[in-house]
């Protein structure tokens, strides 16, 4: 509850600061996910499951600069396809289960630029929520009779929301009204979508490769 505060508070600020702010810049950020949304385990023999997770994640970003010290605090949404599937080959009971669903993250950062000449590298740090929505399974049953089964609940799913810290480094490139920064960024989610009885997990560690394309004064 304390990490979703948080995140609230941060973008707040964002969207507050503006009269103090030394520039502001709206664009897009964007780019591809370089681990998994869930992992999983063996623990029954006779059931095999595997995340699914598109590689890409895009959406709308927002920064004020503060006249502190390069200091600037970012807001950002990144949407993403998620989500896994269930195989049980037991011959008495086979089935094939697929789960997705869209994930919105939000987060928001303070960030401290080092200016350099026609380049400023940065680091950040701050909190993130994740929201799911729009989830579906899709349950084939391979037995006689063969069944589908088609519903929005998910079984597995523990909760929507889950909270975690962001850290991200990057390089802001271009001096004029647009810039583009490529950007390595950590989440460390704390906290599990699934329930504990299942053979699968939040990936705690999560890290993507971005790029934002901003306009706005500086």
């Amino acid at each position: 509850m304390r990490i979703k505060q948080t995140v609230l508070s941060i973008a707040l600020a964002a969207f507050t600061l503006p009269t103090f702010a030394q520039s502001i810049s709206f664009g897009v950020k964007g780019g591809v996910p370089l681990t998994e949304a869930f992992s999983t385990d063996q623990r029954y023999p006779e059931i095999t499951q595997s995340s699914v997770t598109r590689r890409y994640a895009v959406g709308p970003t927002a920064e004020i600069g503060l006249p502190i010290l390069g200091l600037g605090v970012e807001a950002t949404a990144l949407y993403r396809r998620i989500g896994w599937d269930t195989k049980r080959s037991d011959p008495s009971d086979p089935y094939l289960i697929t789960v997705r669903s869209g994930a919105w993250d939000f987060s928001a950062l303070l960030k401290h630029r080092f200016e350099r000449a026609g380049w400023r590298p940065y680091l950040g740090g701050g909190a993130a929520l994740r929201r799911m929505f729009t989830t579906r399974t899709e349950a084939e049953f391979l037995g006689q009779p063969n069944r589908h089964i088609s519903k929005q609940m998910v079984d597995e799913l523990k909760r929507k929301n889950i909270a975690g810290l962001v850290a991200s480094a990057g390089v802001e490139l271009g001096s004029g009204p647009v810039r583009i920064s490529p950007e390595l960024r950590y989440t460390r989610w704390l906290m599990n979508n699934i329930y504990p009885a299942f053979p699968l997990s939040t990936q705690a560690n999560q890290v993507d490769l971005l790029v934002s394309i901003t306009f706005g004064s500086r």
